[in-house]
C-alpha cells in the first residue's frame, strides 16, 4: 500500500521519513515543515511475509538483507524522495524500566547507573547502549528520598543490525529510537491525566502507561492480530490467506461470507462464524489487557482516563466498538496524521489507516523538530 503527495507540493523545505520496520510489515511516512505546518508527503507500508515464504499478515524474522530489500520495495512504491531518516527500533529488542535510587546519588547517576543496570540487563554493560531520564519530580523525590529513572538499553547487535538496513537501503539515520516513543508522540497530546497506549501488532500486543508526557509502565502480552487469522483458518476450514483476507475486508463487523464455498448466510447473519472466531481469539487478549490495567490502577491508586489503540491490528474493522463492550475505560484510535495537513479527500483514509502508521509518524515527527 502507497500513496504518494509529492506532486502536490514543491521541494523547498526538507524533508523527513519515518521509518517502523515492525514483524509483519515495513511502514513509511515522508513528512515536512512549511510555514510552521507539518506536510504529509507520502506514506506506505509493504507486507514482509512474502519476503519469508510465508502469508500476508504473519510475523516474521528476517534477516537485515532481506528487511532491506522489503524496505527499498517500499520506498519505491512509495516515491520517496528523501534520504534523511529516523528508524524505530522495536520494543521486543530493547530494555525499558522504571528504576528508583536513593536521592543521594541524583549528581552521580553516570556512575550508578551502569552498576544498578545490571540487575536489570541479562548480557554484559558493554554489550549494550544505555540511555536513562530522571522522571519523579523534585517534591516528590524530596518526600520520598528516592528517585525514578526511565532506563533504556538497546542491544549493540540490534544497533548495527538496523544500521545495516538504512545502509543498504541508501537512507542517512538521523537516529533510532524504541518505537514505544515515537507511538506515544504520535498518538497523545500533552495531558496530566494517565493513558494507556495499546499497541496491537501481528504477534504481541504491548501495553503502555503514559503520564504526564512520560512512559510509567510497560507490558508485552503474548496474543497478537495473526493469532486471528490462524485461528479462523484451523476453526473454519480456510486457508490462511483467505482468512487473512477475511479479517481485514470484514473483522468484526458480520458481514461476508466467511466459508470457502462462498455460500450465503441467512439474512443478518452473513459473516456471522468468522466474526464468532475472532472474538473468541480476541478473549484471551483482552483478559490479560483487563488484569494489566487492573493491577496498574491497583498499585498506583490512580485510574487511567482513556485506552488508545494502535498499530496494524488497532485497524480491525469493529474492533474499538467489541472492545469497549467489553472495558469500562474509554477507549480511542489513534490519528498519527491528524498531526499533519494532507488534501481534504483522504481524510477518511488517513484516519483508518492512521494506527498502523502512529509509530512512523512520531519518528518523522521528532525529526523535524530536531531539523527546526
Amino acid at each position: 500500500m502507497a500513496f504518494s503527495l509529492s506532486s502536490l507540493f514543491n521541494k523547498e523545505s526538507k524533508s523527513v521519513l519515518g521509518v517502523d520496520i515492525g514483524t509483519s510489515a515495513v511502514k513509511v511516512v515522508q513528512l515536512r515543515r512549511e510555514k510552521g505546518r507539518v506536510i504529509l508527503e507520502t506514506y506506505g507500508a509493504i507486507a514482509l511475509g512474502p519476503y519469508a515464504g510465508v502469508e500476508i499478515g504473519r510475523a516474521t524474522s528476517l534477516n537485515a538483507e532481506k528487511i532491506a530489500e522489503a524496505l527499498k520495495d517500499v520506498i519505491r512504491e512509495a516515491n520517496v524522495t528523501t534520504t534523511d531518516a529516523a528508524v524505530a527500533i522495536p520494543y521486543s529488542s530493547s530494555l525499558v524500566s522504571i528504576i528508583r535510587l536513593p536521592a543521594s546519588v541524583e549528581k552521580q547517576l553516570a556512575q550508578v547507573v551502569p552498576i544498578e543496570a545490571r540487575k536489570y540487563i541479562p548480557v554484559p554493560i558493554n554489550e549494550v547502549l544505555l540511555d536513562w531520564f530522571v522522571v519523579s519530580d523534585s517534591k516528590k523525590a524530596a518526600a520520598e528520598g528516592k528517585i525514578e529513572l526511565l532506563l533504556v538499553a538497546i542491544h549493540n547487535d540490534t544497533i548495527a543490525k538496523f544500521r545495516s538496513i538504512t545502509s543498504d537501503s541508501a537512507l542517512v539515520p538521523g537516529f533510532f529510537e524504541i518505537e514505544v516513543f515515537s507511538g506515544v508522540r504520535a498518538s497523545l497530546e500533552h495531558g496530566v491525566a494517565p493513558v494507556a497506549v495499546i499497541d496491537l501488532g501481528a504477534a504481541t500486543t504491548k501495553f503502555y502507561v503514559v503520564e504526564r508526557g512520560l512512559i510509567r509502565e510497560s507490558h508485552i502480552i503474548n496474543h497478537g492480530g495473526q493469532d486471528l487469522t490462524l485461528n479462523a483458518s484451523r476453526a473454519l476450514g480456510l486457508t490462511v490467506a483467505q482468512a487473512e483476507e477475511r479479517k481485514r475486508k470484514y473483522g468484526l463487523s458480520g458481514e461476508g461470507s466467511a466459508t470457502t464455498s462462498g455460500a450465503s448466510l441467512p439474512a443478518g447473519q452473513a459473516g456471522a462464524d468468522i466474526k464468532r472466531s475472532f472474538e473468541l481469539s480476541l478473549a484471551p487478549m483482552l483478559s490479560e489487557l483487563t488484569r494489566t490495567v487492573s493491577s496498574w490502577e491497583a498499585r498506583s491508586n490512580q485510574t487511567l482516563s482513556a485506552l488508545v489503540l494502535t498499530g496494524g491490528g488497532a485497524t480491525l474493522r469493529g474492533l474499538k466498538e467489541f472492545m469497549q463492550s467489553k472495558i469500562s475505560t474509554e477507549i480511542r484510535l489513534s490519528d498519527p496524521f491528524a498531526k499533519t495537513q494532507a488534501p481534504a479527500f483522504l481524510e477518511a483514509i488517513l484516519k483508518d489507516a492512521g494506527p498502523e502508521f502512529s509509530v512512523a509518524v512520531g519518528l518523522a515527527l521528532r525529526r523535524l523538530q530536531e531539523l527546526g
